[in-house]
């Protein structure tokens, strides 16, 4: 038995917890005022869902949640949203374990994390649409499928 105490894992589930709860808050009540977010994160994570028109070779990407997003919906593995991408709409997943950083500049707030490859977790909201002039991309679905 392993009585070791994993403080970094403790520190990353707190931060989690805050990020999940910032969210949370955002999909109930909206954001006050000038609040707004940059949420970065891990494109090459696992179960990071966008379409391979937004991953176009990056590691890592920048949203920001203000005014143009919707949809935003928040479950115990992370979040899905509607985005506005180079004229296109589009649904992305981001799990929490891919984020690398949170950030309100209008309260000069942060959190700072390194991705979590380890524990792959099932997700709910898996859909990613292009709905660029009307066409829509069929997304795999073989991370549902039980093995």
């Amino acid at each position: 038995m392993n009585n070791k105490i994993d403080y970094n894992k403790l520190i990353r589930d707190a931060e989690i917890s805050v990020a999940r709860s910032i969210l949370k808050s955002v999909e109930k009540n909206g954001f006050f005022k000038d609040q707004h977010l940059y949420i970065t994160f891990a494109l090459d994570h696992k179960d990071v869902v966008v379409s391979s028109a937004v991953k176009a070779d990056n590691d890592e990407l920048t949203i920001v949640l203000q005014y143009e997003f919707w949809d935003l919906n928040v479950d115990e593995y992370g979040f899905s949203v509607g985005l506005a991408f180079d004229e296109s709409n589009e649904t992305i997943y981001v799990p929490f374990a891919s984020l690398i950083e949170i950030n309100d500049p209008s309260e000069d707030f942060r959190i700072e994390l390194i991705p979590d490859y380890s524990q792959l977790k099932p997700k709910q909201n898996n859909v990613c649409k292009d709905n660029k002039e009307g066409n829509s991309n069929v997304i795999s679905l073989d991370i549902f499928r039980k093995k």
